[in-house]
């Protein structure tokens, strides 16, 4: 009788223990992104002359996010951005790519980010970006985020390198 007793107590305790943890890893349907991330790009940038003062640079960013709530969005993701850039007077006028970050169960959430001429983006935000979907527990997920970036970092390998934050707010739409 004891060994039954100790056999449902630790059944119990198991079955507690995986549903706290199923809880704390739910995701709200919608909510504020708050993220800071990092970035390095991979090769060194080297921008390219188009004509009329403008400068043209395709950018391969190795990223990490971390959520500053916790939520689960872009939370402890690792990710790859490929972006072009055109520059004119040292000023970015235009910026198009793709970013897709990886959690460690494998579920990804892909990001659109565009910026051109006449794009109005909020105050002190440098690029604009959409939340575009995801697979896993990440699937149906839709944002709007503004980016803000610090002046590039120094450092020894002339290897361009950021630190900066993600803030908007996102949605969830079952995909049942």
């Amino acid at each position: 009788m004891m060994y039954v007793r100790v056999t449902s107590a630790l059944a119990t305790a198991t079955l507690l223990t995986l549903m706290s943890y199923a809880q704390a890893q739910s995701i709200p349907p919608s909510g504020d992104v708050h993220v800071t991330f990092t970035t390095a790009a991979v090769p060194p940038v080297k921008s390219m002359d188009v004509g009329n003062g403008q400068q043209y640079t395709q950018v391969n960013l190795i990223m990490t996010a971390t959520n500053d709530q916790g939520n689960p969005i872009l939370n402890n993701m690792a990710g790859r951005c490929q972006l072009t850039r055109l520059v004119e007077g040292g000023k970015q006028i235009e910026s198009h790519g793709y970013c897709t970050y990886s959690d460690n169960d494998g579920d990804l959430i892909f990001e659109k980010c565009d910026i051109g001429p006449g794009s109005v983006a909020p105050a002190g935000a440098t690029n604009l970006c959409q939340l575009t979907g995801g697979t896993g527990k990440f699937a149906g997920l839709t944002a709007s985020l503004a980016i803000t970036t610090t002046p590039p970092l120094k450092n020894p390998n002339d290897t361009f390198q950021s630190v900066g934050h993600k803030s908007g707010t996102y949605k969830i739409a079952k995909t049942n």
